[in-house]
């Protein structure tokens, strides 16, 4: 068995414990991490910024809300199991009573090497895990539910997710090059460089990224630059044009629309906002 690492919180945000579980190889090649999280929050709803990365997730407590960007689209319920495509913008959720739920978080690539679907078909999408591989994960989720504790459930969705691993599509290297490079330095891709050295054309790398990451490598590099560069602004006080310059920015502006893009937020306010956990802030509604 891999690390497990256990946490609680209490605060006026709420109170819930959280256990994270890192798998060993070699399904830590494509699954960075399991977690667990059950208790009650005393916010309306959260918004999770985007990194990178798809995540799988089993629901076993009260059914969870998906806010529509678009308001004038109605929420939506995932009361059984689902999967988070990569997000070129930030997902908006909240739980009403006894939250308890138990994901995946995929590598880059890693949804593709487990799921066997290609990932641009989920891109910017959050479907019930039954409309991609069948009824039958309905039957796990049962036996999650019967389990006794986080650890338990670690054991059991690694087994399942071990399986998929096993009998699932090969990466093309390419790909695994492409993003071990650009998940090395998000801010300086040179995408035709990198295509010469890995031996194939833009056009089939690009084809390629897509099919088995979900984006384009151009957006999937944009992403993760946003991301460091907000956990960068956030360890470290720095002005913003310093934060932009650090980041791979070409300005201040640059970064402010970045932003905007994918939190719906200024620098500043992102700063402020109260945060559950590394990738999510609260909504005040």
């Amino acid at each position: 068995m891999g690390k497990t690492i256990v946490s609680r919180h209490d605060s006026p945000l709420g109170q819930w414990t959280r256990a994270i579980y890192f798998p060993d190889p070699p399904l830590a090649s494509s699954v960075e991490m399991l977690w667990f999280v059950a208790g009650r929050t005393q916010f309306v709803r959260d918004r999770r910024l985007p990194e990178g990365k798809p995540h799988l997730l089993f629901n076993l407590g009260d059914a969870p809300t998906l806010f529509a960007r678009d308001p004038a689209r109605a929420p939506r319920k995932f009361p059984t199991c689902w999967v988070s495509g990569q997000q070129q913008s930030y997902l908006e959720t909240g739980a009403d009573g006894a939250a308890a739920l138990l994901g995946a978080q995929f590598h880059s690539h890693g949804a593709y090497r487990l799921l066997g679907v290609p990932q641009h078909e989920l891109s910017n999408e959050v479907v019930e895990l039954e409309a991609v591989l069948g009824d039958r994960v309905l039957a796990l989720r049962e036996r999650l539910l019967n389990t006794g504790s986080p650890q338990e459930c670690f054991a059991l969705l690694e087994h399942w997710l071990l399986g998929l691993f096993l009998r699932g599509p090969a990466l093309h290297p390419a790909v695994t090059a492409a993003s071990r490079a650009i998940d090395n330095d998000p801010s300086d891709l040179q995408l035709m460089h990198l295509s010469r050295e890995l031996g194939i054309s833009r056009e089939h790398l690009i084809r390629r990224f897509r099919e088995q990451v979900g984006l384009a490598p151009n957006a999937y590099a944009n992403i993760l630059r946003f991301d460091r560069t907000l956990k960068l602004a956030r360890r470290q006080r720095m002005p913003w044009s310093r934060i932009a310059q650090a980041g791979g920015y070409y300005d201040q502006a640059h970064l402010a629309r970045d932003f905007q893009r994918y939190a719906g937020r200024a620098p500043g306010s992102l700063l402020r906002d109260r945060m559950p956990d590394d990738a999510s802030i609260v909504i005040d509604q």
